[in-house]
């Protein structure tokens, strides 16, 4: 994620409360207006939180905006994904904080780290061009 980065971070559980306060700012700064910035924050958390409770106590996350999507990837180093989980119906996954960041962006992609080791989990959302 290299066009317009916005936040790299490496976090661990008690650093949860950072990365919504950093992710949020970065998305002010980067002029990311409501509701988009606050689903997105949400969602974001969401996923964060998931790499802690299951991927290992830890993750980094890199936030930008690449060919006018907003882009938020983290990965962890936790066990990786089942081998059907790529070709399931978010609904399906065992996971509620994955399902709602699903829902609140409607673009969550999951597949296996950097390596085959751990979870890179990726949200997706088209911003609108702004008009003045």
């Amino acid at each position: 994620m290299s066009e317009d980065c916005l936040l790299r971070l490496s976090f661990a559980r008690s650093d949860l409360p950072l990365v919504r306060a950093r992710v949020a700012e970065s998305l002010f700064r980067a002029g990311v207006s409501e509701p988009v910035r606050g689903t997105f924050v949400q969602a974001a958390l969401e996923i964060a939180c998931n790499a802690v409770v299951h991927g290992g106590g830890s993750g980094h996350l890199a936030l930008g905006v690449v060919d006018g999507e907003l882009r938020c990837e983290v990965t962890d180093q936790g066990p990786g994904l089942p081998a059907d989980v790529s070709s399931q119906q978010p609904s399906t996954w065992n996971s509620p904080g994955l399902r709602l960041a699903e829902a609140l962006t409607g673009g969550l992609r999951l597949r296996n780290g950097p390596g085959g080791r751990g979870t890179a989990a990726t949200l997706v959302v088209r911003l609108e061009p702004v008009s003045n």
